[in-house]
């Protein structure tokens, strides 16, 4: 038998959340669950197109929940490309493989959270409250 998850989970307050992930059912999960819980969100399915969508709507994004290996550009790289524009700028980076040299390395180009793949709702959310 499975146990229910606790579903009082911490709701946003309609932040916009640009959610980055070469991967389009996560893409696609993430966007339903945050807007379930309150949050507006934007998606972008590789480095370049969410610097183009950050250069675009900076003002609005509080956070920008960054997958670390994707094709062509990968989060490392985005995230430094990010940073020259808002330095100030909050990440949660994902990523599935979860090495020591990446959690260096992830460290190293400012995230401010880390969330091992496959988290929950519930990690996700509280990060997210925490964050904002």
């Amino acid at each position: 038998t499975h146990q229910a998850e606790n579903l009082d989970l911490p709701k946003g307050h309609g932040e916009l959340i640009l959610v980055v992930d070469d991967e389009l059912a996560i893409r696609e999960i993430t966007k339903i669950l945050l807007k379930k819980y309150n949050y507006d969100v934007l998606t972008a399915s590789d480095g370049m197109k969410a610097i183009a969508l950050y250069a675009q709507h900076q003002d609005q994004i509080a956070v920008v929940l960054m997958d670390m290996m994707m094709p062509s550009m990968d989060g490392s790289t985005t995230i430094r490309a990010l940073h020259k524009i808002n330095p100030q700028l909050k990440i949660i980076a994902t990523s599935g493989l979860v090495s020591n040299e990446k959690l260096a390395e992830a460290r190293g180009v400012g995230i401010t959270a880390f969330l091992p793949k496959p988290y929950t709702a519930k990690e996700l959310l509280e990060s997210l409250e925490k964050l904002i």
